[in-house]
């Protein structure tokens, strides 16, 4: 016989919280990994520890930190003592800090130090360092050799000082700063050009730092002596401008009125050549490359000198000026024309008003332009020698005839290059201190 069951039905009731659980472990795992991200990426980094590997008497440490920091504490122990060096906050956050940094207020002693310094940028985005420091509390030595007393109105100043060996020795003056160069042993020498416009006396402020910072100083007075210039009165008219200035200008000169394409050229066109060999200037080779006074253009006379004053009139208005600052040498067309002196050809190449360019580095600040050439025939990083043929004369760029226009530019800057040919005015007023630091 066979049994038979109730028929029944089953419904499976369900725990509706039955997800809380996996939910929440991968919630939990989610946060393990974004908190362990923050922890990792988030906090910040010293970028440059060695900023602090030196602390000084008196001076200020610039720390990068990246990601921003929003405090930084720095501590030292010396002796068995804790000192606080410095504790700053920024709401913002930063990546750069300035430490002022006073050894001595501090009671700091010469000698070892170690410091640990703390960067926070919020929750669980902290970092901490642990450094070894020397503590210097000597200045550098700064003893002025040689220098040139006085010089006139676009000339040069020498200058040949002694400190220790990788000090960074400045020069500061008129609010622009220069770097000494050194020649090995503690010696350093520099050349500074004087302003054609130069009026005061000049202040030269000479500074030695080491690396630890610390700072010695040294004031000098040159006594700037006048020149006379000469001035001309030039006139331009619609001819010169059609002929002479729109060829320059090209596709810049279209739709501009005859004064306004001049001033576009001599001013701008100028202002920007200026700035160019400002540029080239400020990298020159760390040695002495010349030898003995600078070649004029053979068989040349000359048609105009350095510091010339122009002043430009159209239909008797005064429309422009400006100061001519080389030499300006003529021969017959197309002339050889040789390298000054010994040194490393920096610029090859059309620049403005100059035309066709060659600019030569003689080291140490030193170089000599070359300009309106109608052929170039050196290369930019070539070695060339005194009496070397670089190009021919022409009258590209701002040139109503065939001459060369010759340079001399002190950190970038064009002076008189007449001493420059002159063998006993190299010898007095510079050698003679190249000479002093041997």
């Amino acid at each position: 016989m066979r049994y038979r069951y109730p028929r029944y039905s089953y419904t499976e009731r369900r725990n509706p919280l039955r997800f809380l659980k996996p939910l929440a472990l991968l919630s939990l795992l989610l946060l393990s990994i974004y908190l362990l991200y923050i922890a990792i990426t988030g906090r910040p980094v010293l970028k440059n520890p060695e900023a602090l590997g030196f602390l000084p008497l008196k001076s200020e440490k610039i720390l990068m930190v990246s990601p921003p920091a929003r405090e930084v504490v720095i501590t030292a122990e010396q002796n068995g003592k804790k000192i606080e060096i410095f504790k700053g906050e920024k709401k913002e956050g930063s990546e750069k800090w300035i430490v002022p940094i006073d050894a001595q207020k501090l009671g700091l002693k010469e000698g070892r130090v170690k410091l640990t310094v703390e960067l926070s940028s919020g929750f669980l985005r902290k970092r901490s360092y642990q450094l070894d420091s020397f503590v210097d509390l000597t200045p550098p030595p700064l003893e002025v050799v040689a220098y040139s007393r006085q010089a006139q109105q676009g000339g040069v100043v020498a200058v040949g000082v002694f400190s220790e060996e990788g000090a960074k020795l400045m020069a500061r003056v008129e609010g622009k700063e220069y770097e000494f160069y050194p020649l090995g042993k503690g010696r350093y020498f520099l050349m500074l050009p004087v302003h054609v416009d130069a009026i005061h006396d000049m202040r030269l402020e000479i500074t030695a730092q080491d690396q630890a910072g610390n700072v010695s100083r040294e004031d000098l007075i040159i006594k700037i002596v006048a020149q006379k210039f000469k001035e001309d009165k030039l006139k331009i008219d619609e001819t010169f401008v059609k002929e002479a200035i729109l060829p320059l200008l090209g596709e810049e000169g279209k739709g501009l009125d005859p004064i306004t394409a001049f001033k576009k050229v001599n001013e701008e066109w100028r202002r920007k050549n200026v700035e160019k060999l400002a540029e080239i200037g400020s990298r020159s080779e760390p040695k002495k490359l010349w030898e003995g006074a600078f070649l004029q253009l053979r068989n040349s006379k000359v048609l105009a000198t350095y510091g010339d004053v122009r002043y430009y009139y159209y239909q008797d208005q005064l429309v422009s000026s400006s100061r001519h600052m080389g030499y300006d040498f003529a021969s017959v067309e197309r002339a050889p024309v040789e390298a000054s002196n010994n040194g490393v050809v920096v610029f090859t190449g059309p620049l403005g008003i100059y035309g066709n360019t060659v600019v030569i580095d003689h080291g140490l600040g030193l170089m000599s332009l070359y300009g309106h050439l109608s052929s170039i025939q050196v290369k930019e990083g070539q070695y060339v020698r005194k009496g070397d043929i670089i190009g021919r004369t022409g009258k590209t760029g701002l040139a109503l005839g065939d001459h060369l226009h010759f340079g001399i530019l002190v950190q970038g800057y064009e002076v008189n290059p007449l001493p420059w040919l002159d063998e006993k005015w190299l010898k007095n007023h510079v050698e003679s201190v190249l000479e002093a630091l041997r």
